[in-house]
């Protein structure tokens, strides 16, 4: 799907950037851009970054987001993704930047049937992943058990 973008501007500072369509390499260069852009307009303003119309988010478009939060982290400006469709949003939770790029925790899916016996048989397993998380440095992965 084609690569669209817009910008909100209100005047308590929020700025909403609503991409639509494939966010790619074919892309990425204008979302990146329009994010800088946003940020060095002024000092402090918060950013709402709406996944609602994307419908493929690929590793340089994950890396634009990154270096937009961390661009807004460290001139003190809010910074938010939301409404990531279920793809966009599986590959947001499978690098481990949604909760960073979110501020919310990702809920697992409900484990049924087979899976849900194999779960069970292997509940006493130490597990430990990597996950996302934010700071004042802006965002990193850090082990969490």
């Amino acid at each position: 799907m084609r690569f669209s973008l817009t910008r909100h501007h209100r005047d308590d500072g929020l700025v909403t950037l609503a991409p639509a369509g494939d966010v790619d390499m074919d892309a990425v260069d204008a979302l990146g851009s329009a994010l800088q852009d946003t940020l060095h307009t002024s000092d402090r303003i918060a950013v709402v970054v709406d996944l609602a119309r994307v419908t493929f988010l690929d590793c340089a478009g994950i890396g634009a987001l990154v270096v937009g939060c961390n661009t807004a982290v460290s001139r003190g400006c809010d910074f938010t993704v939301v409404n990531p469709q279920r793809q966009v949003r599986l590959v947001l939770e499978l690098t481990g930047v949604f909760t960073a790029l979110t501020g919310r925790h990702p809920q697992p899916a409900p484990v049924t049937g087979r899976a849900a016996r194999s779960h069970r048989s292997r509940r006493h397993r130490d597990d430990r992943w990597v996950a996302a998380t934010p700071s004042s440095a802006g965002v990193y992965a850090s082990p969490h058990g």
